[in-house]
């Protein structure tokens, strides 16, 4: 019996109209510049209508209560700034199945990247549960006590985080490509690591805030460096 090859070398199959994958990195891009801009426009519109450290609970849930709309919108946009990244992961799957012919980096960073898309933004979810609930009678203490779900579910959301870098940087040294983005995400990576324990004790916040701020600035990054070696890729075809 004669068994027929019909399977298509992939790398030689060009296909033409809208690039999807060129569409997926921008998203990465986009990423980067909305959380950083809702990040600035909580520091500067919302945050300082909530509690600080010391402030007597109760004041604090007053607080937010009595600017709840202002944290809703916070809220609502900030959870549409980080599922952005799930735009990304198709350009991530692409790009690390280049590098990796096994699947393996592609499998271990989608999964994580999915999940990083949710544990962070669900914070947002929570918080708005913690509002409905007393605005309807509630002790407006415990409000108070829902505003730490934010850096538990950050400290929680950089274990993904730690899978998702490791497989892309893995995937730049196989490539031999972008060596700062290599060191960098190793340190990011490090420093993530040492924020997770802020589940533990707030000392290590300060090393969570600083992780999760280099890696958003990495993933724009990495999203543009690939955009540039796209265009640079089609200026070569041409």
């Amino acid at each position: 019996m004669t068994l027929t090859d019909t399977s298509t070398d992939r790398s030689s199959t060009r296909t033409t109209g809208l690039d999807v994958t060129r569409l997926s990195a921008w998203c990465g891009l986009a990423f980067t510049i909305s959380q950083l801009t809702v990040m600035v426009c909580m520091s500067i519109f919302v945050l300082p209508h909530g509690g600080r450290p010391g402030m007597d609970p109760l004041t604090w849930g007053q607080k937010v209560l009595a600017h709840e709309d202002a944290f809703r919108i916070g809220n609502y946009v900030f959870m549409v700034a980080g599922v952005l990244l799930l735009g990304f992961l198709g350009a991530v799957n692409v790009r690390l199945r280049r590098a990796d012919d096994t699947g393996t980096l592609a499998t271990v960073a989608v999964a994580a990247g999915t999940l990083l898309a949710f544990v962070w933004p669900y914070a947002a979810v929570l918080h708005d549960v913690a509002i409905d609930t007393a605005g309807k009678g509630t002790d407006l203490r415990l409000l108070a006590g829902w505003d730490t779900v934010a850096p538990y579910s950050l400290a929680f959301s950089a274990l993904p985080r730690i899978f998702f870098m490791l497989a892309i940087v893995l995937a730049l040294r196989l490539t031999e490509s972008s060596p700062w983005l290599q060191r960098t995400g190793v340190a990011i990576v490090a420093i993530s690591a040492i924020g997770t324990a802020t589940t533990l004790t707030g000392a290590a916040f300060p090393a969570l805030a600083i992780g999760s701020l280099g890696y958003e600035l990495w993933v724009g990054a990495l999203a543009w460096r690939w955009l540039r070696d796209d265009t640079r890729a089609i200026a070569t075809d041409s």
